[in-house]
């Protein structure tokens, strides 16, 4: 008897749940018939939670950016210190170099300019001298132009003054008469020994007209005798100036 009480009861409550059940379930219905135009509009949940992942990602990423970089800081900072003092420096002596490069730059324009003004100017002179070289040395020739050389002659006190060559030339050229000697001296070499050759004698004839008769003579003559002695002819002189 108890237990066919028992499985009444039981079945009493289950025909008691079941019109709450189906209440409930019928509710539920309702509940999601009247909230799914409302889901709808609000969107679609998987959509909500990747912006919600990326949003947190994104801040996740900044946070350990910002972590790492903290550490690289504290870690870095001491050692980077003095590379930093350098740069300074280095960007300081740069700019300094700069501008120093930037007066010499101007500097050497105007130096070029001058340079280039110089050049004209040595070219102009350069030419000049030049030129004047050339009048110097037909002027040295045309005063030299006079000048004969006499070889031969012994070395002796009053060989080599005017009137002793003046009156050589007229004896040993047979001359009508003197010629007119403006100078007369020996050459300037060291005086020889008794048994070396003497010294030439270099004589400046006062007409240009005496020196051609002179050298006309001499080079008639193969051979002239002076005293004892018998030398070649004389020969003008065509050689740089002697003094």
């Amino acid at each position: 008897m108890a237990g066919k009480s028992t499985i009444k009861i039981r079945n009493t409550i289950q025909t008691q749940l079941k019109p709450s059940l189906q209440a409930v379930s019928s509710g539920e219905q309702l509940a999601a018939t009247e909230s799914g135009p409302a889901q709808a509009t609000e969107g679609n949940p998987a959509t909500d939670i990747t912006a919600l992942k990326l949003e947190l990602l994104t801040s996740l990423k900044d946070d350990i950016a910002g972590i790492i970089k903290k550490e690289f800081q504290d870690a870095l900072g001491p050692a980077l210190s003095p590379i930093r003092a350098a740069n300074k420096v280095a960007d300081a002596t740069l700019a300094t170099l700069t501008s120093t490069v930037g007066d010499m730059e101007t500097v050497l324009t105007e130096c070029t300019g001058d340079i280039t003004s110089m050049k004209d100017t040595i070219e102009h002179l350069t030419a000049t001298v030049t030129k004047l070289e050339k009048k110097c040395e037909d002027l040295e020739s045309r005063s030299r132009r006079n000048n004969i050389r006499t070889v031969g002659v012994p070395e002796g006190p009053d060989t080599s003054s005017i009137a002793a060559v003046a009156s050589l030339l007229k004896k040993v050229l047979a001359l009508e008469n003197e010629p007119r000697l403006d100078l007369s001296h020996r050459t300037l070499q060291p005086k020889p020994k008794p048994d070396e050759c003497p010294r030439a004698i270099v004589c400046k004839l006062h007409y240009y007209s005496d020196c051609v008769d002179i050298l006309r003579r001499a080079r008639e003559r193969k051979q002239i005798k002076v005293g004892d002695i018998t030398r070649s002819p004389l020969s003008g002189l065509r050689q740089h100036l002697m003094t």
